[in-house]
Order: C-alpha cells, then sequence, then structure tokens
C-alpha cells in the first residue's frame, strides 16, 4: 500500500458501469456487488481506472445510442464523485489527482461498432470525453475482425485504416485488445503512436484466442506499447487461476522482454470472473505484494503499477 500511494497505479481496463445501467448500484458509493466502485477503488490506491463502454451485441443495431447513453451514465457517476474523483482527458490530469489523492477515470469505447462507419461520430465522442477506443470486440464490425474470426485471416478495413490514422491525429489510444493477428500486426504498422493491448494474457502459457503469442508481445514493445495483464481466469487456467496465475503473465512479459517497461495491470474487473485472491479491486494491492515476494525492485513494480501507462498516456494524450 505504500508502493500504492507512492506511485501513480492505473488499471487498464474495468466494466463496472453496466450494473449501474442495470440499476443494481451506484459506483458512488461502496458496495458488496460488482468488482469496482469508486470508494473501494481509492481504498485500494489506484489513481486512475480506464473504465470501458460496452456495446453488447444485442445492442449492435442502436450502438451509438447505448453507448451515448453508457457515456451519459459514467460521466454522471463521475460528476457525482467529485470532488474525489474526476475525468482523466491528458496523462497530468491522472498525475494531479494521484498527487491530490484523487482517482481518475479515463475512458474508453470498447469496440468500435458505436462510430457506425462515421469518423465525425469518432470526433465526436472524442469532444465528449473519450480518449480511448478499442477497435473491435470479438466480432467483425466496419473497422476490423474481433478475436471471435480468428479463422477469417481478416484485419483491417480500408475504413478502419482511416480510423487509427484519425485517432492519431486527435490524440486519442488505440487499443488492441480483442482484434485478431493480422489486424493487430496492421495497427502498429499504421500508428504513428504507440498503441496499448489493455487487457489479455499471454498465449505461451494459456492457449486462448485473446490471449497475445511471444511474437506479438515482442513486436507490441518493440512499437513502444504496453500489455494490461488481465485477471480473467478464462484467460489463463479456468480452474487452477490464482492471484499468483496472474503474476506468472506479468513476469512472462517482463522475461520475454528483458525489462519491465511494457507490462501494467488490466483487470478486466466487472467484465468477467476473477481468481482467487483478486477477487475485487481492493486486493489488488496482494498482486503488488506478490511481485515484491518475487524479487521485483521499486523501480520496475512503479512502471507495472502505472509509469508504463502513464508514458504512453503522455505521448498520445499529451500532459
Amino acid at each position: 500500500m505504500a508502493l500504492h500511494r507512492r506511485y501513480p497505479v492505473i488499471d487498464g481496463h474495468a466494466d463496472s458501469i453496466l450494473e449501474v445501467l442495470e440499476g443494481k448500484r451506484t459506483l458512488t458509493q461502496r458496495s458488496e456487488l460488482g468488482h469496482l466502485d469508486w470508494p473501494r477503488a481509492q481504498e485500494a490506491g489506484l489513481a486512475c481506472t480506464v473504465q470501458a463502454l460496452w456495446c453488447a451485441p444485442q445492442y449492435y443495431p442502436m450502438a451509438t445510442v447505448r453507448v451515448g447513453e453508457m457515456l451519459d451514465a459514467l460521466l454522471a457517476q463521475i460528476e457525482a464523485g467529485r470532488p474525489g474523483v474526476r475525468l482523466a482527458l491528458t496523462a497530468g490530469d491522472i498525475r494531479q489527482a494521484h498527487a491530490a489523492g484523487q482517482l481518475a477515470v479515463l475512458i474508453n469505447i470498447e469496440g468500435a461498432e458505436a462510430i457506425q462507419g462515421s469518423l465525425a461520430m469518432l470526433r465526436n465522442f472524442y469532444r465528449l470525453g473519450v480518449r480511448m477506443m478499442g477497435l473491435v470486440w470479438n466480432h467483425r464490425n466496419q473497422v476490423a475482425d474481433g478475436a471471435g474470426e480468428e479463422g477469417s485471416g481478416g484485419g483491417l478495413t480500408q475504413f478502419g485504416r482511416q480510423v487509427v490514422r484519425e485517432m492519431n491525429r486527435l490524440g486519442m489510444v488505440i487499443d488492441l485488445a480483442h482484434i485478431t493477428a493480422p489486424g493487430f500486426y496492421q495497427v502498429l504498422e499504421i500508428s504513428e503512436k504507440p498503441v496499448l493491448f489493455t487487457h489479455g494474457n499471454c498465449r505461451a502459457l494459456h492457449d486462448h484466442p485473446r490471449n497475445l503469442t511471444d511474437d506479438q508481445i515482442k513486436a507490441l514493445a518493440q512499437h513502444g506499447g504496453v500489455m494490461g495483464i488481465s485477471f480473467v481466469r478464462g484467460f489463463m487456467n479456468e480452474e487452477t487461476a490464482t492471484l499468483t496465475t496472474v503474476a506468472d503473465h506479468i513476469d512472462h512479459v517482463v522475461q520475454l522482454l528483458g525489462s519491465a517497461d511494457h507490462v501494467g495491470y488490466g483487470s478486466d474487473l466487472d467484465g468477467a470472473t476473477m481468481p482467487a485472491g483478486l477477487e475485487d479491486v481492493t486486493r489488488v494491492p496482494a498482486l503488488t505484494a506478490e511481485l515484491l515476494k518475487r524479487g521485483y525492485s521499486e523501480e520496475d513494480v512503479a512502471k507495472i503499477l502505472g509509469g508504463n501507462y502513464l508514458r504512453v498516456f503522455s505521448q498520445v494524450l499529451g500532459e
């Protein structure tokens, strides 16, 4: 916890607004429901949570409306959480939130269905405070093929290439989680700025289509990007995954690359089943303790906690 107070801690992916929309809870009050709310995130020492706006497949025909409703609900939760909670638009916002003991919330659209083939809609979401977008979820859309289309051989569409360039121009972070391998490499070729893979695990340790191969991890690092290691049991071994398994995936990236410069936390809290030891956001310090137990230096832990993400945010979003 001392390290969590000393250094900005950033979790790269969570889906906490879903239960708010369903009327089950609010993020402003501490709850035993779900994995994350503002009080529990602050209790865990987080400086920033990246909150996703995910459009479930049944809403694809009205994706813009659905994501707009989610954005409205999330902004309302941020506003209701003031002064302890603030919207993050830049890396500087996160640094300032950490210095003030606040929680910054950075908004990510998970899947480009919401822009419905329009760069104008992408720009409008940017104007409303969205600073990150995943190009795809598991299904093919107008931008790219998703992980569920792995056998298609498909990657980016021509419109998808335009989206990558426009996100670079706007200063929006590109999230490669859920994209197929061809699309993954095409984005790295086109993007002039580093990108993120916010939530997934290592295929060398568990063969799952949502996990990255060693070659992909190396390519992401060479491009200056960061891989967020998820806590999702299904991306590891469903039966045996625990907190130590998550640390194993972090270890694999660090050992593969020879440094801790390109890995972080990407929990997927409120979006999946968590392993033993990481039941909710308040358990994140236990993962940090596990890294220290394994001999990680304070400098390297600070990078994994949030320093690596902040580097990318500085380059893409600015200070």
